[in-house]
């Protein structure tokens, strides 16, 4: 490693862009752009791209030239990898493999397995009282494969539901059976055509009509199991009733809705925003906490939404977050009246973001 004078066309990126395998085709230069970290020509491996980091000082930037910078960005962040050693640790993938054994035996046998969902249940109720409520969210708002989504789905909604029984300061029970719901109330899409539920264009009235289809389907299919209460199966059938009366199948409004429902559109509202799936990309969890604090998913319960928006934004101090001119930063500060542009920091810079320079995604730590 060598020192040099900072070159002044030098910009910075995100190291997360370097990648097993990866041909430099220019000189790379540490977060302060002084220390040659690798010189043109050299391919990357796995142990190299291990001492990158020590010699980084353990920083998320580094330095490039503006050429390189482009060609990275272009060939996108190769990030899948860190975030599967993330959620193994975290114990999040062992959950999300249970749900998918879970939904698949329930579109086999039309009946949700009520052992299976209380075993699924109880791992993400230890992983909430011992894990920390970041990491958890940062599972969730990562980047996501989109044939994983609908067991994906249903563990984040089962931990957020989870989380936002803590907040309220409801019993273990409640929690528990929050929890449950959670994982389950989408077990309906298991019935909906995959053509339907994997359209990549906008659905017709009649595709939509049968998708909307799937909270009766998820009733029906707990209904098949009498070990499930009245309260998650009741649940699972009114997830999209909505406060004002446009949700469905029943047009309910207000105190109709029971608490698991309305607790549950709001989880299932902010993964599904967060989430990329065929039709859409997915949003960073700032551009969701506007939404949802301007009241753009209309019918939701407010009190809620108010809790939401308030007690999950602390679980985004202090973590990464992927910027749009490609770089790394860290997030220091998230102020209420302009939720979705944070104070960042990078390399060592606090600044604040907006509508040109703004978060694009969260990253693993």
């Amino acid at each position: 490693m060598m020192f040099f004078e900072q070159k002044k066309d030098l910009e910075t990126i995100s190291i997360d862009y370097l990648y097993e395998g990866l041909t430099v085709e220019d000189d790379i230069y540490d977060h302060s752009g002084k220390l040659l970290l690798v010189a043109k020509g050299i391919t990357l491996n796995g142990v190299m791209l291990k001492r990158l980091r020590k010699f980084n000082d353990s920083q998320h930037n580094i330095k490039v030239t503006s050429k390189v910078r482009l060609e990275l960005v272009n060939r996108g962040l190769p990030r899948e990898l860190k975030q599967q050693n993330f959620e193994n640790n975290a114990g999040y993938s062992d959950i999300k493999t249970e749900t998918e054994n879970m939904l698949t035996i329930s579109q086999v046998t039309n009946s949700v397995p009520y052992e299976q969902v209380s075993d699924v249940g109880n791992s993400v109720l230890e992983r909430i009282d011992i894990t920390d409520p970041s990491i958890l969210f940062q599972c969730i708002n990562a980047h996501n494969e989109i044939d994983e989504y609908l067991y994906r789905h249903s563990t984040n909604v089962a931990i957020i539901n989870g989380l936002m029984a803590k907040w309220l300061g409801l019993n273990k029970h409640q929690t528990e059976e929050l929890i449950v719901l959670g994982l389950v109330h989408d077990v309906g899409k298991t019935r909906i055509p995959g053509e339907i539920l994997n359209s990549p264009g906008r659905l017709s009235e009649s595709e939509f009509e049968i998708m909307k289809k799937h909270p009766l389907y998820s009733e029906e299919m707990l209904n098949n199991n009498i070990s499930f209460s009245e309260s998650v199966r009741k649940g699972a059938r009114y997830h999209h009733e909505r406060m004002n009366g446009s949700g469905y199948p029943d047009n309910l409004m207000y105190d109709d809705i029971p608490l698991y429902s309305r607790i549950t559109a709001v989880s299932d509202v902010y993964d599904a925003m967060v989430s990329k799936r065929v039709y859409k990309d997915a949003q960073s969890p700032f551009r969701v906490l506007l939404q949802l604090q301007n009241d753009q998913f209309s019918g939701l319960d407010i009190k809620l939404v108010r809790l939401f928006n308030e007690l999950m934004p602390r679980e985004l101090i202090g973590k990464s977050v992927l910027m749009s001119n490609g770089a790394a930063g860290t997030v220091r500060h998230i102020n209420e009246s302009n939720i979705e542009y944070p104070v960042v920091e990078i390399d060592g810079e606090v600044m604040p973001t907006n509508e040109n320079l703004y978060c694009l995604s969260m990253m693993m730590d």
